[in-house]
């Protein structure tokens, strides 16, 4: 007999590699069917019991030349039910109509089963019955036995997917692109020997722990159709119950245990997988522990960004399916998780290939890493891609540093340039002991010129603070490009890489300039966080650099506990505690703005916001109702902020007010780290004798801001001891 055996249209090609490893007579028909021609019982049979690849096993009954109107009426009297089904057997008949084409399944099922040569029992659905399927085409119509039932890549060992669950042969056919196991055929990829698995497998976003168990499944050597019971051809009259048997009783023979695993390949195979969810791992368990191959798993709560080179040893390769689409709305957080993806995996696994699906290749291009191979699929309406990569590992940025002009600079512009490689000198060595790939050059050193110069990595951004009315416009027109001029020759830069912006003093409801755009974001490294800033959109780049001290500290201390981040700008604090393994934490904002650009800092560190939650709210209001508790508080209230919903916030007046609120939320024990940069800030004596209080702002002020004084005041608050 000829059998048709379907797949996710796309992988056809593969799935006629693993049937030809299963020696079985196959050959590609189209993207989504491989056709088996001569085929026996014992071949149908391997193939519904071994294929991991393969969706349904269809043995062609009837095609014929016939409107859709008159199909199913001549399918069902084309059909010789007794030479298919037994006189007490039951049917389950699907019809299905070819895009464009009109019709009711529905309909054309009851139309064909009234038009049978006899009567039947029918069964809606396809357990215990034997199964037909109907195709529907514009000018002609096809029958099926379809020897599956349901989908053969519904192992049985997964009830619950969980949220957005990975296909079982989508997994599969990752893993045949990984060229994991020694019976899976060798990919279609160029230079096999730089993709090589070796024995080890890292799955970072296992969710429901699909891809783990396919790929323990592979190693074990477990046939995926030994973990159900019920199949179509059980049911059809040509169906052989002892040689089923015989097939299945050889196939649990060849199960290997984990100690036979290790002998097969030589050395120990480890798969892990890790997710940032505990009900995602509580699934992933029992899929496992259903599939019967838990104990070859390492399951791990841990967050993507908390994943180091320990966790890649020697020789492996990295498979997953990350948030995407459905799983992950926001556009920019999707494309920040796969940039961070990119550059973590080069980072801690340089020499492990990343096999990863995706919904668009330009998400999936953020990755940077070396396209080896791609495979388009169609799982339903949506377009997915299976990608096999090497990572790219790229040196860190090196920022600009001072040097001898680039080019002869007007007289005027020649103090400046002076001052700026003086500033620069003194920096030199702290930027490169420190690797620092951001920092402060230059701020209002000379009355005359009236800038502040930051330099990230090959980028600078001058902010002009605005002359006075009385000054002549074009006289400020022209020092500003004797700024930028010398600015320029002394770092070598282009004027592509200067980014001028003018600051000036704004009040009420113009205190802060909206934030529309969402282009431009580059990264720059600080400490063991990867943080976005944006030159080219924003009066405010998106990092205070002033408080980069600060945030290192936040790697160190906040090692499981619950941090909170008050007036959280784009929660760069919030990264550098999730980096340093805080339990939890809380940002909170009143700015949406700010808060995405927060949830793309987190997702280009590889956090969520499952454990590390954004808040949109009044910070006053939102302390009122808040009852968690917390270990380490961060608050950078703004010096004046209007508020539609209550008294305008003033932070000399109201930071007594403000304190109290977080001290009520502060675990004994913990410590609040309360900053404001308003220069005249006093602090509230009563303060003193409620709280353990240390001014720490001397501590806290990095060398790159120490040539203008104090940029902000700085206090540890914590509950008195007693």
């Amino acid at each position: 007999m000829e059998l048709i055996v379907t797949c996710i249209p796309g992988l056809a090609g593969v799935l006629e590699q693993e049937l030809t490893a299963l020696n079985l007579p196959a050959q590609a028909s189209g993207g989504a069917a491989v056709k088996l021609s001569a085929c026996s019982l014992e071949q149908a049979m391997t193939v519904c019991l071994w294929s991991r690849l393969a969706e349904r096993v269809l043995l062609p009954v009837a095609t014929l030349k016939v409107e859709p109107g008159d199909a199913a009426e001549a399918l069902a009297r084309d059909f010789d039910i007794d030479a298919h089904l037994s006189p007490d057997g039951a049917l389950n008949v699907i019809a299905d109509h070819e895009a464009g084409v009109r019709g009711d399944p529905r309909i054309t099922s009851s139309v064909f089963c009234r038009n049978l040569s006899r009567q039947v029992r029918l069964q809606r659905e396809p357990a215990g019955a034997l199964c037909l399927r109907l195709h529907i085409a514009a000018e002609q119509a096809s029958l099926f036995v379809d020897f599956s039932g349901v989908p053969l890549s519904r192992r049985g060992y997964r009830i619950q997917g969980g949220v957005a669950p990975l296909r079982e042969s989508i997994a599969a056919a990752m893993l045949f692109q990984a060229c994991w196991g020694s019976d899976v055929p060798e990919a279609q990829i160029d230079d096999k020997e730089q993709v090589s698995p070796g024995h080890a497998l890292v799955d970072p976003f296992c969710g429901s722990g699909t891809i783990a168990v396919e790929a323990a499944l592979i190693s074990a050597d477990k046939a995926p159709g030994l973990m159900r019971e019920e199949f179509g051809i059980l049911h059809w009259k040509g169906f052989s119950a002892d040689a089923w048997k015989a097939m299945r009783v050889a196939a649990t023979q060849r199960i290997r245990t984990s100690e036979e695993v290790a002998a097969h390949y030589a050395e120990k195979i480890t798969i892990k997988a890790f997710d940032g969810s505990d009900q995602a791992l509580r699934l992933a368990r029992a899929n496992a522990e259903r599939a019967g191959v838990a104990n070859m798993i390492h399951f791990e709560r841990r967050e993507f960004g908390l994943l180091a080179a320990r966790d890649f040893p020697g020789l492996g390769i990295v498979v997953t399916n990350p948030p995407w689409g459905e799983r992950l709305e926001d556009r920019q957080r999707v494309d920040a998780l796969h940039q961070g993806i990119g550059r973590r995996i080069a980072a801690t696994a340089r020499h492990w290939p990343l096999v990863i699906l995706g919904s668009d290749v330009e998400v999936l291009d953020k990755l940077g890493t070396e396209l080896v191979s791609q495979v388009r699929v169609k799982n339903g309406a949506i377009t997915n891609f299976i990608r096999v990569t090497r990572p790219v590992l790229r040196a860190p940025v090196a920022p600009l540093q001072v040097g001898e002009p680039a080019f002869t600079l007007p007289d005027q512009a020649i103090p400046l340039a002076n001052r700026l490689r003086k500033n620069g000198k003194q920096l030199r060595k702290w930027i490169d002991q420190e690797q620092i790939h951001a920092y402060r050059l230059y701020d209002r050193d000379l009355p005359e010129f009236n800038f502040s110069v930051d330099v990230y990595g090959e980028e600078v951004f001058v902010q002009e603070f605005a002359a006075p009315k009385s000054i002549d416009e074009k006289a400020a027109e022209q020092r500003r490009a004797w700024a930028v001029s010398a600015i320029r020759a002394v770092l070598g830069a282009h004027r592509e890489q200067v980014f001028l912006r003018t600051r000036s003093q704004q009040k009420g409801n113009h205190q802060y300039q909206k934030l529309d755009a969402r282009k431009g974001m580059s990264v720059v490294r600080e400490g063991r966080a990867d943080l976005l800033v944006n030159l080219s959109a924003y009066l405010d780049v998106g990092l205070f650099l002033d408080h980069r001290p600060l945030r290192m500290r936040f790697e160190t201390e906040c090692t499981g506990k619950r941090f909170l981040n008050l007036f959280a700008y784009t929660g760069a604090g919030t990264v550098h505690a999730a980096v340093g393994g805080a339990r939890s934490s809380v940002t909170v904002d009143a700015s949406r703005t700010y808060l995405d650009w927060a949830a793309e800092n987190l997702s280009l560190n590889g956090f969520s916001t499952e454990h590390h939650r954004l808040e949109r709210a009044d910070v006053m209001t939102w302390l009122e109702a808040c009852r968690e508790q917390f270990d380490v508080v961060f608050c950078d209230p703004p010096t004046f902020s209007n508020n539609k919903s209550r008294d305008d916030f003033v932070v000399q007046r109201d930071h007594g007010e403000l304190i109290r609120w977080i001290m009520k939320r502060l675990e004994p024990g913990g410590v609040l780290y309360f900053s404001n940069n308003f220069r005249k800030f006093s602090l509230d004596e009563e303060m003193r004798k409620l709280y353990q209080i240390e001014d720490i702002t001397r501590a806290s002020v990095p060398p790159d801001f120490s040539r203008q004084g104090t940029p902000h005041h700085l206090f540890s608050v914590r509950h008195l001891v007693g």
